[in-house]
């Protein structure tokens, strides 16, 4: 047991997760391990963030790096998903360099689906997808708090922003309305075509108006 706890200690201080003194075995807690052990965060994906994680990440790296995760190493590509991987690959928006033979890719194509709310067609990518939506807010969340951590503005900004996205599951182009489920999406489009009409503007239309920007007079109330 002794073995045990020192093998533990001693993987745990080379990930920066605690440090470890080997000769009078104290133990002293880091922010990083603070950070893993209130999001459930394992030594293997903490290592990878600490290797990739940069302040100057666009959302293509931050996707990737979320699918570096070593929550997923079990997640496997099969041959019979292969072909609906690759239609989801042009459907989902943020671009992904990994072919689709990656397990990397396709957790980061479920996830970017996941978001999408896009229909699945194979049980197996539904299981899967399911297990990775169950993980992505609590990672995006524990990258969130060690670009805070660290200081880094833009970086923790953009992790705040996709961590809304995920657990929101709309993109930040999308209008908020779709978070309400009365509203049709042919009306959501309509709204999101209107590059005018901003956010902040909905506060001063009235239901005439917006009915009007819409071209559906009676959905303006609603």
């Amino acid at each position: 047991r002794l073995d045990l706890a020192y093998s533990a200690c001693a993987v745990l201080d080379r990930n920066n997760l605690i440090k470890y003194d080997r000769r009078s075995g104290a133990i002293q807690v880091t922010t990083l391990g603070r950070v893993a052990s209130y999001y459930y965060i394992s030594h293997e994906s903490m290592a990878v963030y600490n290797e990739y994680l940069k302040p100057t990440m666009n959302d293509i790296e931050i996707f990737r790096l979320f699918s570096l995760s070593g929550e997923f190493k079990q997640i496997h590509v099969r041959e019979e998903e292969k072909l609906e991987l690759q239609k989801l690959v042009v459907r989902v928006p943020i671009p992904i360099k990994e072919g689709i033979d990656e397990p990397s890719a396709k957790v980061n194509v479920l996830l970017q689906a996941y978001i999408s709310r896009l229909k699945l067609e194979g049980f197996a990518l539904v299981a899967d997808m399911t297990y990775i939506q169950q993980s992505a807010t609590r990672i995006m969340r524990a990258l969130f708090e060690i670009a805070l951590k660290r200081g880094w503005a833009a970086l923790a900004e953009r992790l705040l922003t996709i961590c809304k996205m995920v657990e929101k599951r709309i993109w930040q182009s999308q209008s908020p309305m779709r978070q309400f489920g009365k509203i049709p999406e042919a009306i959501i489009r309509k709204l999101e075509k209107n590059s005018d009409l901003t956010w902040d503007r909905y506060y001063d239309l009235k239901p005439a108006d917006l009915g009007e920007i819409v071209r559906m007079p009676k959905m303006g109330k609603t």
